[in-house]
């Protein structure tokens, strides 16, 4: 069973990662100036992270960083879905609540990413 394969449970260590934590890490590991969790809410991050993690998975110059409304969000979550399909990445995107742009939903997102990304790099 691959890494892609374990679920990561609502009582996993993962989700009492801190939001301060969470925006090091992206800051940090993806060279970004993050300041809120919000700003993880047009999936342009996740999509970042994905190709950091799986390698020519996401053609990122089709990745929309200046997006500003949820219309636009749609698109990179599209993209990252198609991305997790291809590596048998097995975990469902509630792209309606992300692009909302709300706090818990999004720190809950990213901070299954970062669990993602720590099982993937054990």
């Amino acid at each position: 069973m691959s890494a892609a394969d374990v679920a990561v449970g609502m009582m996993d260590g993962a989700y009492f990662t801190s939001r301060n934590e969470l925006l090091t890490f992206f800051n940090t590991l993806l060279n970004l100036n993050l300041t809120k969790i919000e700003q993880t809410a047009s999936g342009a991050v996740a999509c970042q992270l994905t190709e950091y993690l799986f390698p020519n998975s996401i053609p990122m110059s089709r990745v929309n960083w200046a997006a500003k409304s949820s219309h636009e969000y749609v698109g990179n979550y599209k993209l990252l879905q198609k991305a997790f399909t291809k590596n048998k990445v097995q975990r469902y995107v509630d792209v309606d609540k992300l692009i909302r742009g709300k706090y818990q939903d999004n720190l809950e997102f990213c901070q299954w990413l970062k669990a993602f990304f720590d099982m993937q790099n054990g």
